[in-house]
Protein backbone atom coordinates (compact mmCIF):
# COMPACT_ATOMS: atom_id res chain seq x y z
CA UNK A 1 0.00 0.00 0.00
CA UNK A 2 1.36 3.51 -0.94
CA UNK A 3 1.96 5.93 1.88
CA UNK A 4 0.09 8.35 0.39
CA UNK A 5 -3.41 9.91 2.22
CA UNK A 6 -6.25 10.02 0.20
CA UNK A 7 -7.06 13.76 -0.74
CA UNK A 8 -10.15 16.06 -2.00
CA UNK A 9 -10.08 16.75 -5.53
CA UNK A 10 -9.79 20.62 -4.51
CA UNK A 11 -6.55 19.85 -2.77
CA UNK A 12 -5.16 17.17 -5.65
CA UNK A 13 -5.96 20.00 -8.15
CA UNK A 14 -3.88 22.71 -5.76
CA UNK A 15 -0.98 20.69 -5.58
CA UNK A 16 2.06 21.46 -7.72
CA UNK A 17 2.00 19.35 -11.02
CA UNK A 18 5.12 17.07 -10.05
CA UNK A 19 3.30 16.26 -6.56
CA UNK A 20 0.43 15.51 -8.99
CA UNK A 21 2.39 13.04 -11.13
CA UNK A 22 4.09 11.28 -8.40
CA UNK A 23 0.75 10.48 -7.29
CA UNK A 24 -0.70 9.26 -10.14
CA UNK A 25 2.38 7.27 -10.49
CA UNK A 26 2.20 5.85 -7.15
CA UNK A 27 -1.60 4.85 -8.50
CA UNK A 28 -0.48 3.51 -11.73
CA UNK A 29 2.07 1.12 -9.69
CA UNK A 30 0.22 0.15 -7.26
CA UNK A 31 -3.41 -0.39 -8.87
CA UNK A 32 -2.54 -0.89 -12.66
CA UNK A 33 0.83 -2.76 -12.67
CA UNK A 34 2.69 0.19 -13.70
CA UNK A 35 1.17 0.84 -17.18
CA UNK A 36 -0.48 4.52 -18.46
CA UNK A 37 -3.65 5.26 -16.94
CA UNK A 38 -6.43 4.88 -20.02
CA UNK A 39 -7.59 8.38 -21.35
CA UNK A 40 -10.19 9.72 -23.65
CA UNK A 41 -13.06 11.66 -24.52
CA UNK A 42 -15.26 10.72 -21.35
CA UNK A 43 -12.15 10.39 -18.86
CA UNK A 44 -9.32 12.99 -19.21
CA UNK A 45 -5.66 11.70 -18.03
CA UNK A 46 -4.97 13.71 -13.97
CA UNK A 47 -2.56 15.92 -15.49
CA UNK A 48 -4.27 17.30 -18.81
CA UNK A 49 -7.02 18.25 -15.91
CA UNK A 50 -4.80 19.58 -13.92
CA UNK A 51 -3.65 21.87 -16.66
CA UNK A 52 -7.10 22.85 -17.49
CA UNK A 53 -8.16 23.37 -14.15
CA UNK A 54 -5.01 25.58 -12.99
CA UNK A 55 -6.35 27.32 -16.69
CA UNK A 56 -2.49 27.23 -17.42
CA UNK A 57 -2.05 28.46 -21.23
CA UNK A 58 0.99 27.68 -24.07
CA UNK A 59 2.63 30.05 -24.92
CA UNK A 60 4.35 28.20 -27.97
CA UNK A 61 2.73 27.97 -31.43
CA UNK A 62 5.22 25.28 -32.36
CA UNK A 63 7.73 23.22 -30.50
CA UNK A 64 10.41 21.20 -31.95
CA UNK A 65 9.89 18.12 -29.69
CA UNK A 66 6.79 16.92 -28.40
CA UNK A 67 6.77 14.80 -24.88
CA UNK A 68 4.75 12.24 -23.65
CA UNK A 69 2.50 11.66 -21.07
CA UNK A 70 3.86 10.14 -17.98
CA UNK A 71 0.70 9.47 -16.79
CA UNK A 72 -1.61 8.29 -20.27
CA UNK A 73 1.27 8.52 -22.66
CA UNK A 74 -0.30 10.61 -25.16
CA UNK A 75 1.30 13.26 -26.64
CA UNK A 76 2.07 16.91 -24.95
CA UNK A 77 3.85 20.45 -24.63
CA UNK A 78 7.09 19.38 -23.46
CA UNK A 79 6.67 23.57 -21.19
CA UNK A 80 2.84 23.61 -20.20
CA UNK A 81 2.09 20.25 -20.17
CA UNK A 82 -1.26 20.45 -22.38
CA UNK A 83 -2.47 17.75 -24.04
CA UNK A 84 -4.25 19.69 -26.57
CA UNK A 85 -1.83 19.45 -29.36
CA UNK A 86 -1.72 18.47 -33.03
CA UNK A 87 1.67 16.79 -33.58
CA UNK A 88 3.18 15.93 -37.33
CA UNK A 89 5.60 13.83 -38.63
CA UNK A 90 7.18 13.72 -41.91
CA UNK A 91 6.87 10.61 -43.70
CA UNK A 92 8.53 10.23 -47.45
CA UNK A 93 8.46 13.71 -48.00
CA UNK A 94 4.67 14.29 -46.86
CA UNK A 95 3.82 16.23 -43.41
CA UNK A 96 0.47 13.96 -41.90
CA UNK A 97 -1.05 14.33 -38.54
CA UNK A 98 -0.44 11.82 -36.23
CA UNK A 99 -3.64 11.33 -34.42
CA UNK A 100 -4.77 9.29 -38.04
CA UNK A 101 -2.28 6.50 -37.40
CA UNK A 102 -2.99 3.30 -35.40
CA UNK A 103 -1.73 2.75 -32.31
CA UNK A 104 1.46 0.25 -33.76
CA UNK A 105 2.47 3.31 -36.00
CA UNK A 106 2.25 5.91 -32.64
CA UNK A 107 4.03 3.60 -30.42
CA UNK A 108 6.74 3.54 -33.51
CA UNK A 109 7.05 7.15 -33.41
CA UNK A 110 7.85 7.33 -29.46
CA UNK A 111 10.63 4.86 -29.87
CA UNK A 112 12.22 6.67 -32.49
CA UNK A 113 15.33 8.06 -31.32
CA UNK A 114 16.09 11.62 -31.52
CA UNK A 115 18.83 13.40 -32.64
CA UNK A 116 20.59 16.84 -32.54
CA UNK A 117 21.76 17.61 -35.79
CA UNK A 118 23.39 20.63 -34.33
CA UNK A 119 25.78 19.49 -32.15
Amino acid sequence: MTELKPISIEEFMALPIEQVIRRCKAWMDEFNDGEFIKSGKDCLCPVHAWVGYNHKKCINDNVALIAYCPICGEAMCPECMNHNVEQLSRVTGYMSNVSGWNAAKKQELRDRARTDLKS
